[in-house]
């Protein structure tokens, strides 16, 4: 008797293995044929938004789209957080977690190339950092998942961000009341890379290198070429990376073998300086101040101590009057346990070669949704947004900067089903 019980729990504990997955794959089939039937809306959203572009702060109109979107899709919404941040809430039927999908929505003063039939009409204003993308693909997931409400597990928050070009937005909405109008366990959104359309990659912990400012005063006597040329000569001494390899450059890191996805990158482990000496010269002393950037947070620390002690070993010793950092912004960290789950969780919907992990630092950039991950676990990923044959690569704030619109269907499709399992309680 207790075999045959034993042999019916089993075969029960099967049979809803099966149910399980059988209804995982219909919920995410549903998410692709709906993601395709909005696509080519979509497409005309994002054209008309780097059509119209607005610079952080006087998002405006885009806000208005926004907010009008999301209201027709029945979603909550809230307007004017921190700026012209727009906040959709879609409360599933069955009881989840909360979690907050991040979009920006500004665009940059830039003179560009773009030689699309939809380019910007604003003089001077345009999306060569992909936004426009970001926030179109927010209204997609929205947009998706809103038809999912039925069974839909938890509450998703859709925040769309003003002015993260400016460092600002992220932290505007968050003092203007943000998290105590909601109250996300996780929050998770995307940046446009040059990775392949539809790669989708991240890391834990750091994804930038860390951005500082040294400033090196000098006695007003200082004099100001021969000071340029021993700084350079130390900067160099205390440079650090692979040997024959340049993480300045930045041609490199899509490539196969040394790029971002390698795990002989040559972005990792690195230090280095900006070529240009900014000099300011007031009465009472001279500066000079360097831009550099460095992997690791905690050789940040001794890296102007060196330079004081190589300084000291100069004739200029007597003429420096300190070596201190200027006050700079904090660097995007990817919460450890969430991004590897996260990783997870995309590997088990979608067990494809498109899900990988990135493997060292990107010079250069940065991301103001740090204040998200400074407030909640939080996770920053990049979606892939080039595509050789078309001649589009989506390098950010590059001249040609261009976005395969691919890159829209499959970011809906992919992180619509992404949140959807991580809004889960089981």
């Amino acid at each position: 008797m207790k075999k045959h019980i034993f042999l019916i729990g089993i075969i029960l504990l099967c049979t809803q293995a099966v149910f399980t997955q059988s209804d995982l794959h219909s919920s995410h089939q549903k998410i692709e044929k709906d993601t395709d039937k909005i696509y080519e809306k979509l497409v005309e959203i994002r054209r008309d938004l780097h059509k119209f572009p607005e610079i952080a702060g006087k998002e405006k109109r885009t806000s208005k789209i926004i907010k009008e979107y999301l209201l027709s899709l029945g979603l909550e919404v809230k307007t004017n957080i921190g700026g012209y941040g727009v906040v959709g809430i879609l409360k599933g039927n069955k009881k989840g977690r909360k979690i907050a999908w991040r979009a920006d929505m500004d665009a940059i003063k830039f003179q560009t190339n773009d030689r699309f039939s939809f380019k910007s009409q604003n003089k001077g204003i345009a999306h060569m950092c992909g936004h426009d993308v970001h926030t179109t693909i927010g209204l997609g997931i929205a947009n998706v998942l809103a038809k999912q409400k039925e069974n839909l597990q938890g509450t998703i928050y859709f925040i769309f961000q003003p002015a993260e070009e400016t460092f600002t937005g992220a932290k505007a909405m968050i003092e203007d009341g943000l998290l105590g109008l909601i109250k996300p366990d996780e929050i998770y959104g995307l940046h446009i890379t040059p990775f392949e359309t539809g790669v989708i990659t991240t890391k834990p912990n750091e994804l930038f290198a860390y951005q500082k400012t040294v400033a090196l005063k000098f006695k007003p006597k200082a004099d100001v070429d021969e000071l340029k040329s021993s700084v350079k000569k130390i900067l160099k001494e205390l440079s650090r990376n692979k040997t024959n390899s340049k993480p300045w450059e930045l041609q490199k890191i899509t490539n196969r073998e040394i790029g971002l996805l390698s795990p002989n990158t040559i972005y990792k482990d690195y230090l280095f300086f900006e070529p240009n000496l900014r000099i300011t010269k007031v009465e009472d002393s001279t500066t000079l101040k360097i831009g550099l950037y460095e992997t690791y947070r905690k050789k940040l620390i001794s890296i102007p101590l060196k330079i004081k002690a190589k300084i000291n070993k100069t004739k200029h010793k007597e003429s420096l009057i300190s070596v201190v950092y200027l006050q700079g912004r904090p660097t995007v960290i990817n919460d450890r346990k969430l991004t590897e789950k996260a990783l997870k969780t995309l590997k088990k919907i979608y067990s494809d070669k498109s899900i990988k992990r990135l493997h060292g630092q990107i010079p250069y950039f940065n991301e103001d949704f740090i204040y998200f991950q400074q407030k909640v676990p939080a996770v920053l990923f990049f979606l892939g947004g080039s595509n050789v044959e078309k001649n589009l690569v989506a390098m950010p704030h590059s001249p040609n900067f261009a976005v395969d619109e691919e890159a829209i269907r499959l970011g809906v499709k992919q992180f619509s089903s992404f949140v959807i399992e991580r809004a889960k309680t089981n």
